[in-house]
């Protein structure tokens, strides 16, 4: 394996964390947030319409649901446009998914203002918008990145072999001594 190849899965690792991080804020923090503001403050003061009426024409568990189920085929698409894509986009896609992960984080925490009956700094449409923007301005410099730099990102499956051979052997290593010691 030459030292390009594990490097780029530096590349592949960190992309990762970035899918992680968007699922665990855009995805998952916003939907715990907006249910722990709706518990204190009542259905109402969700902002966004089509949830709401989730809320009150079916369950938590249905809203619950469709936040994280929406959630997971917008980052499948994103992932899928990647792998599909004959053009290097690995910069442009980080762009996309950090304006969703500040977008995630910048939702929890208007919704626990809106939970603690606060004033809120930034409306549903500010928000929005917000988001739309980083979204142009991030992939904008992504792309430009990308179209520099032309990154050779290995596979994902590849570097995660890796990483599953390194973590075996490490482990491998560990009861042999752990045995040899008893």
């Amino acid at each position: 394996m030459t030292s390009q190849s594990k490097h780029s899965c530096w590349y592949n690792r960190l992309q990762g964390l970035l899918y992680l991080m968007a699922f665990l804020t855009f995805g998952l923090g916003d939907t715990l947030s907006s249910l722990w503001m709706i518990q204190h403050q009542g259905i109402l003061r969700e902002t966004n319409p089509i949830l709401r009426y989730i809320l009150l024409n079916f369950s938590v568990s249905n809203y619950w649901l469709i936040k994280i189920w929406l959630t997971l085929v917008i980052l499948l698409m994103i992932f899928w446009i990647q792998v599909r894509s004959k053009e290097p986009i690995y910069w442009t896609v980080n762009g996309c998914l950090i304006s969703l992960i500040i977008s995630g984080l910048l939702t929890m925490v208007l919704n626990i203002q809106a939970g603690r009956n606060e004033a809120l700094f930034l409306s549903a449409g500010d928000v929005i918008l917000f988001f739309l923007i980083m979204v142009y301005i991030l992939t904008s410099i992504g792309e430009e990145i990308d179209r520099r730099t032309h990154p050779k990102i290995r596979s994902y499956i590849g570097c995660f072999l890796d990483d599953l051979k390194t973590i075996l052997v490490i482990l491998s290593k560990y009861l042999k001594r752990k045995q040899i010691n008893n």
